[in-house]
């Protein structure tokens, strides 16, 4: 993405955390771009992130609590709430109602503690720097083109994901106007840090079902699906099934096997992912579209050529791009295998479109 950034002048917004705040932006899950009634969820998001596990229903309202809490300070001080404030307020909290049951200070302390420790990492700990404080001055999401920077955050552990989950809400509300009639494209690269993870899965969801009234279209790009539990993960399978076309590009041994049987790939694809030299060498991808998958050649001009060029650094070091491991570097990549290549073109008069 740096260099499509460079070839149309957009300055990418940096993330990044455990920084002092002059290197990186930060993004504040509790802004008043956020509508008051889905800050919760945001909030519940980021807590179960960070502890591995949903909230129990006593921690939930505890955190509520806390949330309500915090408005109320900051407000009176006039400024946003921050996740700072919601620490405090669970960690000092004063009594509450439940229904008509009065909830001590200290059953909130105590039903409170799980969120508290979490927030604890998010405001003072390891993951302090990219979520607790105001929202960076400068940030602006009304470009034509916007580009996060994800590149230093670790790919591995909470950051990414707790990432996606304030974007999640942040872009649906102060990126997307739903009285505009622009039409919105949301590109997210490793998008498996939505798939595993069911708080970041259920965000995402919701843009994928409500994707036509948000006139948003939502490309996502994932590898290695078979490292995924998705069967312990419906929201990410839900987003699975609601994506109307998938591309499938060569993949290696079982890890194919499981792609094909997660987007339910006829048997011939089956066989096409696996084969590089041929059925999916490079620019050639197996395409599932309203129920009808076919194979498919990617033409690109020049300039989509250098721009998406992923290989240039390993070009730079004598290396040839685009040539998978074990096939010759002579080898045509548009080369058509004896036989048929996808069905409909058993005269090899080229059935499918490509």
């Amino acid at each position: 993405m740096e260099d499509i950034a460079v070839a149309l002048g957009v300055v990418p917004i940096r993330l990044t955390y455990g920084a002092s705040g002059t290197d990186g932006v930060r993004i504040n899950p509790l802004d008043p771009a956020i509508p008051g009634q889905h800050q919760i969820d945001v909030l519940t998001s980021m807590v179960e992130i960070v502890l591995g596990q949903p909230l129990t229903s006593d921690a939930a309202f505890a955190l509520e609590v806390a949330l309500t809490r915090a408005n109320i300070v900051a407000s009176g001080q006039g400024r946003a709430t921050v996740l700072s404030d919601v620490f405090a307020a669970l960690t000092a909290p004063t009594t509450a109602m439940l229904g008509r049951r009065p909830c001590s200070a200290e059953e909130l302390t105590e039903w409170g503690m799980p969120a508290a420790f979490a927030l604890h990492r998010l405001v003072s700990g390891n993951l302090a720097g990219l979520f607790d404080g105001p929202t960076s001055a400068g940030i602006d999401l009304t470009g034509r083109l916007v580009i996060f920077d994800l590149t230093r955050l670790p790919r591995e552990g909470e950051a990414m994901p707790l990432f996606l989950a304030v974007a999640g809400a942040w872009l649906r509300f102060g990126w997307i106007d739903p009285r505009s009639t622009t039409k919105y494209t949301l590109v997210v690269e490793e998008a498996w840090h939505i798939l595993g993870h069911r708080p970041v899965a259920r965000l995402f969801n919701e843009f994928m079902r409500f994707g036509r009234r948000l006139a948003l279209s939502v490309v996502a790009v994932a590898h290695h699906l078979s490292d995924l539990r998705l069967d312990e993960v419906p929201e990410a399978m839900s987003i699975i099934k609601l994506s109307a076309t998938r591309v499938v590009y060569h993949i290696e041994g079982e890890d194919a096997d499981t792609v094909a049987e997660y987007l339910e790939l006829p048997q011939w694809a089956r066989q096409a992912i696996k084969d590089p030299a041929n059925l999916c060498a490079p620019g050639n991808g197996v395409w599932s579209l309203a129920g009808i998958t076919q194979l498919v050649q990617h033409l690109r001009t020049g300039v989509e050529e250098e721009l998406t060029n992923t290989n240039k650094r390993m070009a730079e070091r004598g290396d040839e791009p685009g040539v998978p491991a074990g096939i010759e570097a002579s080898a045509s990549p548009w080369k058509r295998p004896d036989g048929p290549a996808w069905p409909g073109d058993e005269d090899g008069s080229g059935g499918a479109p490509r």
